[in-house]
């Protein structure tokens, strides 16, 4: 007996993404998942997160940490015999997470870490640590007490800051770019 319920409109929606349909190009060769860094990090490689979205199975996509830990190497798109462009699909399925707002904590933590080099040009990392707690919620907490042995003893080495960092110089423009790469998005480009 099938294990999951197949549904179709769930992929045809994943599909209809930005880079969605290079996804059903996949012929399940494998040289994706064989060529990738990250792949003993990973839940899933690319091809089995195709395969997943082939069956309709997009709420385990979403709770996948694959696209969250691809690096953008390239390394699985040159090997892709199809040229898939495996990066754009990670990166709709990534703009696809936030859309529909579930919770991943990868997903968490790639939000933060975003948000603190938008506002100052370089990571806080106490303040992008606290963030992601925070944001984690309560049982996220208590898993941080847990590791203060490993925030004092990186205070006591200098390597992490109470204090903020100052900002770069030009964040003006950065966000600008930012801005300008958002509005292309919408247009299309």
């Amino acid at each position: 007996m099938c294990a999951f319920k197949y549904n179709p409109a769930a992929s045809r929606e994943v599909y209809n993404l930005e880079s969605g349909k290079y996804a059903q190009q996949c012929m399940q060769c494998g040289l994706c998942a064989v060529t990738c860094p990250a792949r003993h990090l990973m839940d899933y490689t690319p091809r089995q997160l195709f395969k997943m979205l082939f069956a309709g199975e997009v709420d385990k996509v979403l709770k996948a940490n694959t696209p969250w830990l691809c690096t953008s190497c390239c390394l699985c798109t040159v090997r892709c015999p199809r040229g898939i462009p495996i990066i754009d699909v990670m990166h709709s399925l990534k703009h696809y997470h936030f859309e529909k707002g579930t919770k991943a904590p990868v997903a968490t933590l790639s939000k933060v870490f975003f948000d603190s080099m938008m506002k100052r040009g370089r990571v806080f990392e106490l303040g992008m640590t606290n963030a992601y707690y925070m944001k984690s919620g309560f049982g996220a907490i208590k898993d941080a007490m847990k590791m203060q042995d490993v925030g004092m003893a990186m205070m006591k080495a200098k390597r992490l800051p109470l204090a903020p960092p100052k900002k770069v110089k030009g964040l003006g423009d950065v966000k600008k770019i930012y801005d300008k790469a958002v509005a292309l998005a919408k247009e299309g480009h």
